[in-house]
């Protein structure tokens, strides 16, 4: 059921003409849909990984990826101008 929601929300999106992403890591992914199911990775990969690291180094692929388009690489930074916090990526 995961999986066919992931394929209608990237299908009606592509549909409405938007530039489809996915915003994942490794476990999310596979808990959500299985780590080897490939259904989305035409899209865009956003890496989430909290490693610290700006770069794609210990990228493992996982869902059909072999590497991402971003990577999220820590949060809870805090912004300029007292905006609070922010992620970052590269």
């Amino acid at each position: 059921a995961n999986q066919q929601f992931i394929l209608d929300m990237a299908s009606q999106g592509k549909a409405m003409g938007i530039t489809i992403g996915v915003y994942t890591n490794n476990n999310s992914w596979g808990t959500i849909v299985g780590s080897s199911w490939n259904g989305v990775s035409s899209h865009p990969l956003w890496w989430a990984n909290w490693n610290g690291q700006a770069n794609f180094n210990n990228f493992s692929p996982f869902g059909g990826w072999t590497k991402p388009a971003m990577h999220q690489y820590q949060g809870d930074v805090k912004g300029p101008c007292s905006i609070g916090n922010v992620d970052m990526s590269w």
